[in-house]
């Protein structure tokens, strides 16, 4: 009889020792599960929000042309005192429906006066004039909107161009100046 039988104490506490693994690895198992459903509900929200905000990206693009109708209304408008009250109400649903649609995300902007940003504007055409710098929007055709900060829709705008003669008076200052300097270069190596 080699094999010596273990007493009472010793097999409850292989036994206990044998159950306190098992419920280690089980609390690893529930861990594990834990932070896999974690990261899966993360990852639905990510996803459900991209898909919101795609779909809410589209029926605002498709409500653009309305919001657009509505401004030329307004800023056709009739002066005399029987469309005053058709004209207020007119404002009236245009307000309504941009607090609306700004509630699910769109903001309008405008470029006018601000430095050409293909990013942010499209160019239907350009003018040439004195009166204003080079690659600066002068006339806004149609308001830009972004929709949770990406632009859904650029703004369409007129872009000012140098004058031919407003070109040619600047090449000629370049030149000048160019000249002038290597004139003082000139003096201070002789």
């Amino acid at each position: 009889m080699s094999k010596k039988r273990k007493g009472p104490v010793a097999q409850l506490k292989e036994k206990v020792g044998k159950l306190e693994q098992e419920c280690a690895e089980y609390k690893d198992h529930y861990l594990r599960a834990a932070a896999d459903f974690e990261n899966y509900r993360r990852r639905v929200q990510r996803e459900f929000e991209l898909v919101r905000q795609t779909v809410t990206e589209g029926l605002l693009t498709e409500l653009l042309p309305v919001l657009d109708n509505f401004d030329r209304a307004i800023a056709a408008g009739c002066n005399d005192a029987s469309n005053e009250t058709l004209r207020k109400g007119v404002e009236l649903i245009h307000r309504q429906l941009k607090d609306v649609l700004a509630h699910y995300g769109l903001e309008e902007f405008s470029c006018m006066g601000e430095e050409f940003d293909p990013r942010r504007a499209e160019a239907t055409s350009f003018v040439n004039t004195d009166g204003h710098e080079a690659d600066v929007v002068v006339e806004e055709h149609y308001k830009g909107y972004t929709c949770y900060g990406k632009v859904i829709r650029p703004a369409r705008v007129v872009v000012a161009r140098p004058s031919q003669q407003s070109a040619a008076r600047e090449e000629e200052g370049k030149e000048v100046s160019e000249s002038a300097a290597e004139e003082d270069s000139g003096t201070e190596n002789g």
